[in-house]
């Protein structure tokens, strides 16, 4: 039945017939969407009545229409907001858009480019909309490849716009639709900007949240700035605490949603000479404690953490240093690829804790099993700096981006490199011994 306002029929595609116009408007409308082409995943435009909404952003990052309002579409004639008129005219069966689940590979003159996957992108997290805070390196990074890669439709926010670009290019090379939005978690004003803009880009939804953003500081905790121990508190705990207050009103309205925290095995052990970032690690396991217990009735909105080992990121390279000496990340050091697949897991099959890295499961459990762990973490931090070489103190990224080339990667773990199997299981035998110690100290 033909809509008499449009004078578009439901399962037929319609596209501007304005030859010299046609270049502003490629794609198609079906069924009151408008996809850029078949190749793609979700829609960028849609109808509201006879008002057609697009929502899409230009290559300096602005909206190409003011209040996404493109125009009206009556009698299959489209009205610029400018005053433009545009004919539209019905797609037949046999012309150059093929039909939406059949992307084109070839024409006459050869092989077409392709923009996304030679087949669309199947499975539980297509079209979902997710926002990545600290996606411009790290886990934020590989996350951001990996929920491309999976069909969601990524909103990514970060401090660093220019590398923020570059992880857009490189996920919407995936054939997904993304935004990117600067934003620094810890103004409260930024974090609710960069919920707007993910629930305009996802039509009144947010599905997924990934609180991953963090900064960190190292030194005596005297010695450090209060202004650096404020600022990885504010980025790290309170931070999350705001992605979470933004995102669970939209849970909440639409019955179901994905709280995921990147938390670390920082979060059972503290780090001395990091006390800020313990401190924040240890209050994100409270705040997600305190959020599932409100959340008993709402049985399909889920709060996930996840517990990583030593990742290869930039982080040790980036972050605050004030003891003098280099920093280097210690042993055994884990692919963040490892992170972001757990955080897929959970987005598909939500589960409260999820540990990556085999000496994290280890330093949970010598979290109970061995009272003066701190203290031996203490010495050994020590030891490890008066053994570094001298370097510059520096504020390093915690109130800027920093400089210097975004990766996921640091770089810090040699190909194939067999150390965390080695000293995974050193460190078992190690820490069984100091319990068995203890226990016995404990006995006399």
């Amino acid at each position: 039945m033909i809509d008499q306002a449009t004078g578009m029929k439901p399962g037929e595609r319609y596209r501007v017939e304005n030859v010299e116009r046609a270049h502003q408007f490629p794609g198609f409308f079906l069924d009151g969407k408008y996809f850029l082409g078949p190749e793609l995943l979700t829609a960028v435009g849609w109808l509201e009545g006879t008002r057609f909404i697009y929502d899409s952003l230009d290559a300096e990052g602005e909206p190409v229409f003011a209040d996404r309002l493109a125009g009206t579409i009556e009698g299959l004639t489209l009205t610029l907001v400018d005053g433009t008129v545009l004919e539209l005219a019905r797609l037949e069966a046999s012309a150059a858009l093929p039909p939406f689940d059949t992307p084109p590979t070839h024409s006459e003159e050869g092989p077409l480019p392709v923009v996304g996957p030679a087949t669309p992108i199947k499975g539980p997290l297509r079209g979902k909309v997710v926002v990545i805070t600290g996606a411009s390196s790290g886990i934020g990074r590989a996350a951001a490849h990996a929920f491309a890669c999976k069909g969601a439709r990524l909103v990514l926010a970060s401090r660093d716009e220019e590398a923020l670009f570059e992880v857009l290019d490189e996920c919407t090379d995936c054939g997904t639709d993304a935004v990117a939005v600067k934003t620094d978690v810890s103004s409260s004003d930024q974090v609710e900007a960069l919920a707007a803009r993910a629930a305009a880009f996802g039509h009144g939804r947010i599905d997924i949240w990934i609180n991953n953003a963090g900064v960190g500081a190292v030194g005596a905790f005297e010695e450090t700035p209060l202004q650096a121990h404020e600022q990885v508190i504010q980025t790290d705990l309170v931070g999350y605490l705001r992605g979470a207050y933004v995102a669970m009103p939209y849970f909440k309205a639409q019955g179901s949603g994905v709280l995921i925290n990147t938390l670390s095995l920082g979060s059972w052990v503290a780090q001395p000479y990091a006390a800020a970032y313990s401190a924040s690690k240890f209050g994100l396991r409270g705040l997600t404690e305190a959020l599932r217990g409100e959340l008993t009735e709402f049985p399909d909105i889920h709060v996930c953490d996840i517990y990583p080992a030593v990742m290869d990121t930039p982080g040790f390279r980036d972050g605050g240093n004030y003891t003098g000496h280099a920093l280097t990340p210690p042993g055994p050091i884990y692919d963040p690829e490892r992170v972001a697949k757990a955080m897929v897991a959970c987005a598909i099959s939500p589960r409260a804790h999820t540990t990556v890295g085999a000496t994290a499961r280890i330093a949970h459990l010598a979290s109970y099993l061995i009272p003066g762990l701190p203290h031996l973490s203490g010495w050994l931090t020590r030891l490890g700096l008066r053994r570094s070489p001298s370097a510059a103190i520096s504020s390093g990224n915690l109130f800027e981006p920093p400089s210097g080339r975004r990766s996921v990667t640091g770089d810090w773990q040699p190909p194939k490199d067999r150390t965390p199997l080695l000293v995974g299981a050193a460190l078992v035998g190690i820490l069984a011994g100091f319990a068995f110690a203890s226990t016995r100290r404990r006995r006399n």
